[in-house]
């Protein structure tokens, strides 16, 4: 906001977008904060509120985005770019989480796109009564980074992020792009291949932002049971792009 180029109004503009979207920074700091075994604490607001204000300085309202979903990526983005640099998750728990989605791939191709937990421990090659433990040390790692993976080099000025090339909903783009948009229907085709507990969970989860208590509660479950099926649904759609990745 020290820019000596930056007028007043347009000052005073991003002041205000600052103070009117910082919630979405403690919500998602919140959530990124409660996933994480590290004490953040405050780490990742700070971290955040750079993401915004990164948004603020670039958005651009004709690539068709609200700032809304413009600033959420922005932040996102931030945060999972400085939890990769503390490298905050486990060798272990990225060993399980592989190991879990490579399990799926190898199910489906034997035509079995509903594991049962039974199937899911033999293809794991644990007993069955081992397999809880299994999926809380696989626990969710994030499903992918927008920003990471359609940026190029930081040194690159051309820089285009996911976060670019997604339309508002409420709006009417005349160019779609088209690799996004293979990609969301990819994304969506592979939820919809979820069994529905799995489905209601992760909307739950990451659209009503609903924590795993909360879930445990309205689904009359234990916590960890939700955490395992959440898991489960996150490992299944890695797998499905992973295998739409590579085709």
């Amino acid at each position: 906001m020290n820019n000596p180029y930056i007028t007043t109004s347009q000052k005073k503009q991003g002041e205000q977008l600052l103070f009117e979207y910082s919630y979405l920074v403690k919500r998602i700091a919140f959530n990124y904060e409660s996933r994480t075994s590290q004490g953040l604490k405050g780490e990742l607001f700070q971290v955040g509120m750079q993401g915004l204000l990164d948004a603020i300085h670039n958005y651009d309202k004709t690539k068709g985005a609200s700032f809304k979903t413009y600033a959420e990526i922005r932040i996102r983005g931030a945060i999972l770019d400085d939890l990769r640099k503390q490298d905050w998750i486990p060798r272990s728990v990225r060993e399980s989480s592989n190991k879990l989605e490579k399990a799926y791939i190898a199910l489906r191709k034997r035509n079995i796109d509903h594991p049962k937990d039974k199937d899911l421990a033999k293809e794991l090659d644990i007993p069955l009564k081992k397999l809880p433990q299994f999926l809380d040390k696989a626990r969710p790692i994030p499903l992918l980074s927008l920003d990471a993976n359609y940026a190029n080099s930081q040194n690159d000025s051309s820089n285009v992020s996911l976060a670019d090339m997604i339309p508002d909903d409420d709006e009417d783009t005349p160019i779609e792009q088209l690799l996004l948009e293979e990609k969301k229907e990819a994304l969506k085709q592979a939820i919809k291949k979820l069994p529905k507990q799995e489905q209601f969970v992760l909307s739950l989860y990451y659209n009503e932002d609903a924590n795993l208590k909360e879930i445990a509660i309205i689904l009359g479950l234990t916590e960890a049971r939700v955490s395992q099926i959440r898991t489960k649904a996150i490992a299944m759609l890695r797998s499905h792009l992973a295998e739409y990745k590579d085709s």
